[in-house]
């Protein structure tokens, strides 16, 4: 299916419009800042705070309004050895002490999303604890992917990244470079814009 593709709009719901204004809040936030993009991804960094969307489907989204975050421009060789640690986490047996690992991995970007170019692991213990983590397409231990994102919230990622919680997001090919920015959450768990009510949490 093209990610191109749109239907005709139909009503637009009041959690389409939360998740609609959480976004502009967070681009107006973060404003003007450094830009990098590839053929999938656009990235927007300031002193203000970070954000992605996808270019043809600007709706996938994740940001942070704050100084809180990090960010580096990393090799080909680090991006690999990176990914592989992180699939390595997900494929460690469900600890007690982790409460999402979820990562979305996109290897090659035509205008249309295949199952054969890319990787999906999600898992949560509140909706998956008894049947396991989802997976579809297939994890390609040497090949730089075009983006990939990894949500977190587990004791298995405090090794590799400092802290439990979070949003880890990896850009490739921004020059001669990739890009890797790294979210810490400090609240109780990591919060996904598409599924906000109440009060607007921002991370």
């Amino acid at each position: 299916m093209s990610m191109k593709s749109r239907e005709m709009p139909g009503p637009v719901s009041d959690s389409r419009r939360d998740y609609e204004g959480v976004i502009d809040y967070i681009k107006d936030q973060v404003g003007h800042g450094w830009e990098y993009f590839n053929d999938l991804v656009r990235v927007v960094l300031s002193e203000r705070g970070c954000y992605y969307e996808f270019r043809d489907m600007p709706e996938e989204f994740s940001g942070a309004v704050g100084s809180d975050f990090r960010y580096e421009f990393i090799g080909t060789e680090k991006a690999r050895e990176m990914l592989r640690a992180i699939q390595q986490i997900t494929a460690e047996d469900t600890h007690v002490d982790t409460a999402e690992l979820s990562l979305m991995v996109i290897y090659t970007w035509d205008g249309v999303l295949r199952r054969e170019d890319t990787f999906i692991h999600h898992w949560t213990k509140d909706e998956n604890e008894d049947s396991g983590p989802t997976v579809l397409g297939a994890y390609r231990p040497d090949v730089v992917p075009l983006f990939f994102k990894l949500k977190v919230d587990s004791d298995l990622a405090e090794p590799l990244l400092g802290r439990r919680k979070g949003v880890l997001f990896f850009v490739s090919y921004v020059g001669d470079q990739h890009l890797m920015v790294w979210i810490p959450h400090h609240g109780p768990g990591v919060t996904d814009l598409n599924a906000m009510t109440g009060e607007k949490i921002v991370h």
